[in-house]
């Protein structure tokens, strides 16, 4: 059967081009190339999480599922993806295409279900829910972003509403769209999902022949694409999970119908039921004084000047005003000794290739590295606490006095641990607190060299309108690393406001972090 004959009940603007095909299948993408019919009508929802996913992980697997008009809109299709790598799962993000029916006016309803259960969950055992309702633009490929986040784990909003900012609930129909680009298809996970009625199922990741490689299916059919197991593709959702702390993440527990993150919950502090007197507070799952925890500083409230006008920082132009409420924040990065801690109850194990310090005799007292954002995330977490947005960061290291450096404006000499001082002993980390010349105004160590710290934000361009508070990006495919690490041999990389950034799954032995707190 050629190209253009395989199914008249689709229109010109819905193909793709044979040649085009077969060129990206080995990156798991399918794309119209130019001059092949016409540009597509698609809405691709990517789907990420900030909490910790995969195999044993407090997200195990998405439950996405699509209906039009709205959350009681006939549905389109239901589908269960395992998180982690190997077999059956897949990574995330997670790209899922979705084709218009010939009416292209009524919203399409997306529901991202975090599940605490590699088989899936409903709305009501969910680790965490997101949801969107968009419409399509004629001729345009967008992009919805769902993204699973820690700051709305236990939060229970409307069936038409989503989770924004902070975990407050608010319209669905606000959720953003912005054009597709399609950067991130060599490392994401591109997955099928049957949008009913005259769409076309896109075998994205399946290889490509000439004929099969696409599925047509008709509105809740049960037929699987090849690379996917019949149980994956459903036209209702049957799973169930049952209502136990099973279904939650592992730092969380199910009080009231509902995932509690237990650990900082002071309504359901450490057990169900278990509430904080009054001058206390949740942190790592029992009740403690207000103030700092032990092992954080307070950094006052203020505004500073966050950015650096300098040619050389173009990624942290415009500078702008920022103003911050108090919060505590580690005085060191977390060690490898406090993060064996949380490993045996909850926390995954970091990296052990070259340069890791986790395994190695001797280097307790070092900054635990090799540590992706997910679990540098889940450890915040289990204290009680979350990782430093970026203002944060470089309001405690930077201070109202704008500072080049943790220390002040002196050159890097003796202040830090990196490559281009050479009593440091290069060629690994250093036991944090060893340089407290280079403290920064509020008492903080290592906030340059040591290692590059993850922080609470996705990368993207600064806005200097978002002046209170910010927590930066509400999307994107990088996550945001603070401070130059012992490898950095650039002044520049230690400069205060030096931004870099890296995929949130990337383990590497220059990466660790600190973990910040509200004030109490």
């Amino acid at each position: 059967m050629t190209e253009g004959a395989r199914s008249s009940t689709h229109t010109p603007a819905l193909w793709y081009c044979r040649p085009m095909r077969r060129a990206m299948a080995a990156t798991g993408w399918l794309v119209l190339a130019a001059g092949c019919e016409q540009p597509r009508t698609e809405l691709v929802a990517r789907v990420d999480s900030e909490i910790a996913w995969g195999a044993g992980r407090t997200v195990q697997s998405v439950t996405l599922t699509v209906r039009r008009g709205g959350p009681t809109g006939p549905l389109r299709s239901t589908r269960t993806t395992a998180l982690g790598t190997g077999g059956e799962r897949r990574p995330l993000p997670l790209l899922v295409g979705i084709l218009p029916t010939v009416d292209t006016d009524t919203p399409v309803w997306i529901e991202a279900l975090g599940c605490g259960d590699p088989n899936g969950c409903t709305p009501t055992t969910a680790v965490v829910a997101q949801r969107a309702v968009v419409r399509f633009t004629r001729g345009q490929t967008e992009e919805v972003p769902l993204l699973l986040a820690s700051a709305c784990v236990g939060v229970t909003c409307g069936s038409d509403e989503r989770c924004g900012e902070g975990g407050r609930c608010e319209p669905a129909t606000r959720a953003t769209v912005g054009p597709f680009n399609g950067t991130d298809a060599a490392t994401a996970s591109v997955i099928a999902m049957d949008a009913g009625g005259m769409d076309r199922v896109m075998v994205a990741d399946a290889p490509v022949t000439d004929a099969g490689s696409t599925t047509d299916r008709n509105d809740l059919g049960t037929v699987a694409p090849a690379d996917v197991p019949a149980a994956d593709v459903r036209g209702e959702d049957t799973t169930a999970v049952p209502d136990t702390a099973a279904s939650c993440g592992a730092l969380e527990l199910r009080c009231g119908g509902a995932c509690v993150a237990v650990s900082r919950d002071s309504a359901n502090c450490g057990t169900c039921g278990s509430v904080c007197p009054t001058g206390q507070s949740c942190a790592g799952g029992a009740c403690v004084p207000l103030g700092c925890p032990d092992g954080m500083r307070l950094i006052p409230a203020g505004t500073f000047i966050m950015g650096d006008a300098d040619v050389a920082s173009q990624g942290a132009q415009p500078p702008h005003t920022v103003t911050l409420s108090a919060f505590c924040m580690d005085i060191t990065e977390v060690t490898v000794a406090a993060y064996r801690s949380c490993s045996a109850t909850g926390c995954t194990v970091p990296g052990t290739s070259m340069f890791c310090n986790w395994g190695v005799a001797g280097r307790d007292d070092h900054p635990v590295n090799c540590i992706d954002w997910s679990q540098a995330s889940a450890y915040c977490q289990s204290r009680g606490g979350t990782l430093p947005t970026e203002a944060q960061w470089e309001y405690a290291a930077r201070g109202t006095d704008g500072r080049i450096y943790p220390w002040g404006s002196d050159v890097p000499a003796s202040q830090l641990c990196w490559n281009r001082n050479p009593g440091t002993g290069t060629g690994s980390s250093c036991p944090v607190g060893s340089f407290p010349s280079g403290a920064s105004r509020f008492g903080l160590l290592d906030m340059a060299g040591g290692v590059s710290e993850w922080v609470l934000d996705w990368y993207g361009l600064y806005d200097p309108s978002d002046s209170m508070n910010p927590s930066g990006a509400s999307s994107g495919s990088r996550r945001v690393v603070r401070g130059g690490g012992w490898d950095d041999t650039e002044m520049r990389g230690v400069r205060s406001t030096y931004r870099n950034l890296s995929l949130p799954s990337y383990m590497y032995y220059s990466f660790g972090f600190r973990c910040a707190h509200p004030s109490l």
